[in-house]
């Protein structure tokens, strides 16, 4: 899965490839944007509070109180730019990993390791293995280890226990509106030379990551799980497999 991006590729794409890749890192912006425009007002209101007379304070602090409960503001996805197989945004913060998911569908399991959102021939898109969807209780999600640190590269890292410490939150955003609040839980580097990946539904969480490279807590049987999987380099071969729980509690 691991694809270097070459020098001057970008200039020598067709126009309507660029534009698509020009598209998606404004939907990327925009969603951002939301956040810090709620943020923005919120110091506005403070600054107006600490110049205002005593009478004023009581609407001001509600106003305030009605912004605040949004100054952790979920992203505001542009749905409608993307297309409909893009099911899931997944997020974590500090680290380079803000890509949309698409699904993947079992007459062509393996068509996104080479296309994007929008069905061109590209680097990739993260996707779900066609035997689960969004919503299965066992997620496998897949994305590229891109050399210039994007896509899934950063999963990667979560194998350094400080890393993954570091870096305990993972955001999904499903396109239905659910926002999934994912906690690392376990780590895994497999060669994929040698190890398949066997998606049961019915296989109990504790039972999957009897035998990881590093726990980082205990997994609850409720909720989901997620896994998401990356090259990297310990072999030739080697895959990074980063395990998120819905619900989860301290190791």
């Amino acid at each position: 899965m691991a694809i270097e991006r070459q020098g001057g590729a970008l200039d020598m794409r067709p126009t309507l490839f660029r534009y698509k890749e020009q598209k998606m890192e404004r939907i990327r912006k925009a969603a951002k944007a939301t956040s810090v425009i709620v943020i923005a007002i919120l110091t506005a209101l403070v600054v107006t509070a600490l110049c205002s007379p005593e009478e004023d304070w009581t609407e001001l602090a509600e106003m305030m109180e009605s912004l605040d409960g949004q100054s952790d503001l979920e992203r505001q996805i542009d749905w409608d730019n993307l297309p409909k197989e893009v099911v899931a945004w997944v997020e974590v913060p500090g680290t380079s990993i803000d890509e949309p998911i698409v699904q993947a569908s079992p007459n062509s399991p393996d068509a996104y390791l080479y296309k994007d959102v929008f069905g061109e021939g590209a680097y990739g898109t993260p996707y779900i293995d066609c035997e689960c969807s969004i919503d299965s209780r066992f997620v496998m999600v897949y994305g590229h280890h891109m050399s210039d640190g994007s896509v899934f590269a950063g999963f990667a890292s979560f194998i350094d226990e400080g890393y993954a410490q570091e870096h305990d939150e993972i955001i999904v955003y499903k396109r239905s509106g659910e926002i999934l609040n994912l906690k690392p839980i376990a780590v895994n580097i497999v060669s994929a030379s040698q190890e398949s990946l066997v998606i049961d539904q019915e296989t109990e969480v504790a039972s999957l990551l009897k035998s990881v490279d590093l726990k980082l807590a205990e997994a609850s049987s409720d909720g989901q799980l997620f896994a998401f999987a990356t090259c990297s380099y310990q072999t030739w071969n080697s895959r990074t497999v980063v395990y998120a729980c819905t619900s989860s509690v301290a190791r």
